[in-house]
């Protein structure tokens, strides 16, 4: 797959006459021999994780961090996929292996050597379980096919010695890139093995004269010239009276002609703590750590503190994450088809969610300035789930919905006292126009957000139709078998529009949204009241839409069956209705959803405040208002009624179903209160 990309790459940045022709890659290595290395895992953990503090400590903090971190697959719509056979492989890789066991092996090999293996084991094109390979029992071939990239890997038997070449399917490469050297990474150790050298050569200095008794370095003289035999039985009485541990701290005594000459201290003695700060600096930026990770408290405070965690995920393990993530989608997820994308989650990494309030504070910000929460949620990347609401931005001052059509005029609107304008004791027309305005405009922006929601449904119910029809069944129990769908996005809808309405009424009327010091009550949107209504209102609602869906199908069939269509024609036809009607029919449900369950969140605010003793029926202000919701309004004897009795037309509210369709579709008629009973 590497090579055909490779190669589509490279055409295209060819002269198009030449596109036809045969492309030879300049070889970056000589084909047809393995690629070695200096640096062998098994030198790289005996030198480095084994002998070094400090490297040993680089290793196992980048290995905590990110081994436990939960792999996911997505579909092509970003949506988890739970129980995914990746993710179960993945976690139970083998018999002998946990998930985390194998990411910890793969981390750090890929942190000591650069390079980690992994060989998978197929089972029907599948794998069935994952085998971390030691690094240096295995090397890249370079082809020596022009346009082909890579041969196979050679593969030594540990036991015999014997090397053979193996397809590049075998194994499945994670690096970390070496730009002389693409075939093979390199780790994070090998650009600090000069320092880490250093520092366990200055730790061996330091061991040797502890083991010296810390004796500056220095000689024995004597004042005549020794024999050979006078040599070695003055070094042997030096080493024995003076070198054993028993013997340390003992006070000297010297034979006669014997004098003892201290010499200078090096460097590296004398500046023996220093310069090891300075190794654990180097070797921590080698791996891209705050020194605070290897023990180097010098600068610490609360804050560096927490800074250093939140670091260590968003410069090393996000990164190397991310490394992992691009080789299992260009080598693995194809295993399992082209729709899925293998990634992991975050969400439960403490360090990370530390700065969620951070996160919180910012997103206040950006609302209030008019930010739609879905865009907030992108940019500062949340985790939240998409809500019915959430693409629509709101001015700060009322929370009402920006960008619908039901726009001010600008040449009145623009005026604070009237944008301000209540629901409360309205004693004017022009109060009235405000508010009205106020309300619609809200509930027109809701429509485009619903409708997307309802969309969906209807393309569902085209696909269960048109199987249906093809499978000589009953269109009716295709249609009702969608009824949890509907119900599910018709209460999840109803719920956030009861709510969104409620409140803003309960600020008009001293409740949440008002004032702090004039809040006396808040609205509740999730009272047994309004759940029960919730659910009694969606599952009328889902009746009577799917009722009308039915009554149009069976009109679709019975014409294709007197013109003699076939199943097949038949259900192409219903196919071109749900095509053609989806997105309309949406928008009725849309409209008609927005209008009942808003009206029903103000009234229900209003009955809840206990402040609101009478209501009055405002019609909408254009030309297509009923006659008998224009008389409500403009009658000059009808001055409202009490808050738990009906309109005249029977209705509790504007959008009350009880109604009837004549009163409800398409009304975009609102009500007002009064604190005290009219006039």
């Amino acid at each position: 797959m590497f090579e055909q990309i490779r190669l589509k790459i490279a055409k295209s940045l060819i002269p198009h006459k030449a596109a036809g022709e045969n492309v030879n890659f300049l070889p970056w290595l000589q084909g047809g021999v393995p690629i070695y290395t200096d640096l062998s895992m098994k030198k790289a953990t005996r030198e480095g994780y084994k002998f070094s503090l400090y490297v040993y400590r680089s290793v196992r903090t980048i290995v905590q961090s990110a081994s436990g971190i939960p792999w996911i697959v997505l579909d092509k719509n970003g949506e988890e996929i739970k129980n995914h056979p990746f993710t179960q492989t993945w976690a139970h890789p083998n018999p002998e292996f946990s998930g985390q066991d194998n990411m910890e092996i793969i981390i750090a090999h890929l942190k000591l050597g650069g390079n980690s293996l992994i060989q998978p084991l197929m089972v029907g094109g599948k794998p069935r379980e994952f085998w971390v390979s030691m690094p240096d029992l295995i090397r890249p071939v370079p082809s020596k096919t022009p346009g082909e990239w890579l041969s196979g890997y050679e593969v030594t038997d540990p036991q015999t010695g014997k090397a053979d070449i193996l397809p590049k399917e075998t194994f499945i490469h994670l690096m970390q890139s070496d730009p002389g050297d693409p075939y093979w990474g390199i780790g994070d150790l090998q650009a600090a093995a000069r320092t880490v050298d250093t520092d366990n050569e200055a730790q061996d200095t330091q061991k040797i004269q502890l083991q010296n008794r810390n004796i500056p370095p220095g000689v024995f003289q004597y004042e005549t010239d020794l024999t050979d035999e006078q040599f070695e039985e003055a070094t042997r009485r030096v080493k024995e009276k003076f070198l054993q541990k028993s013997k340390r701290g003992e006070p000297w005594v010297l034979g006669g002609g014997y004098k003892w000459q201290q010499m200078a201290l090096t460097p590296v003695e004398v500046d023996y703590l220093a310069s090891r700060l300075r190794n654990k600096q180097d070797i921590a930026t080698a791996f891209g750590l705050d020194p605070w990770w290897l023990g180097d408290r010098s600068g610490s405070t609360y804050n560096n503190v927490i800074e250093a965690r939140r670091a260590l995920y968003e410069l090393v393990t996000i990164p190397l994450l991310d490394d992992i993530k691009s080789t299992l989608n260009l080598k693995v997820a194809p295993l399992y088809g082209n729709n899925i994308t293998i990634t992991y989650d975050l969400s439960n990494v403490a360090a990370l969610r530390d700065d969620y309030g951070k996160k919180v504070d910012q997103a206040y910000k950006l609302w209030t300035m008019s930010v739609p929460m879905e865009q907030i949620n992108s940019l500062l990347e949340m985790g939240l789930e998409e809500y019915p609401g959430w693409d629509i931005g709101y001015v700060p001052f009322n929370l009402m919905p920006s960008g619908s059509s039901g726009s001010f005029n600008a040449s009145n609107d623009n005026e604070p006292s009237k944008m301000m304008t209540k629901a409360i004791n309205l004693d004017s027309e022009e109060k009235k126009t405000m508010h009205w305005k106020r309300i619609d405009r809200r509930r027109v922006a809701w429509w485009s957000v619903l409708q997307k929601r309802f969309i969906p449904l209807y393309k569902a119910e085209s696909e269960a139709v048109e199987k249906a029809v093809m499978d000589n069944t009953d269109a009716k129990t295709a249609i009702i078998s969608l009824s949890d769908d509907w119900e599910k996005t018709l209460k999840a809808s109803l719920s956030v529009l009861v709510e969104d309405f409620g409140r803003e009424i309960a600020g008009d009327l001293g409740g949440k949204g008002a004032n702090p010091s004039e809040r006396k009550w808040t609205f509740d949107p999730y009272s047994l009241a309004v759940q029960q209504w919730i659910a009694r209102h969606a599952a009328e609602s889902i009746t009577t839409i799917q009722a009308t869906n039915l009554d149009d199908v069976k009109l679709i069939i019975a014409r294709g069956m007197s013109e003699n269509l076939s199943s097949v024609q038949i259900a192409k036809e219903i196919r071109k209705f749900y095509d053609d009607q989806s997105a309309y029919k949406a928008m009725r449900v849309a409209r008609t959803e927005t209008a009942t369950a808003a009206g029903y969140g103000q009234h229900e605010a209003a009955r809840q405040s206990g402040v609101a003793k009478y209501k009055f029926w405002i019609s909408s202000r254009d030309e297509r208002t009923r006659d008998e919701h224009l008389a409500m309004d403009s009658d000059s004897h009808f001055q409202g009624v009490p808050l738990d009795e009906p309109y005249p037309n029977g209705m509790m509210y504007p959008g009350d179903p009880s109604g009837g369709p004549g009163n409800v579709i398409n009304c975009r008629c609102v009500e007002s209160y009064s604190t005290s009973a009219p006039d």
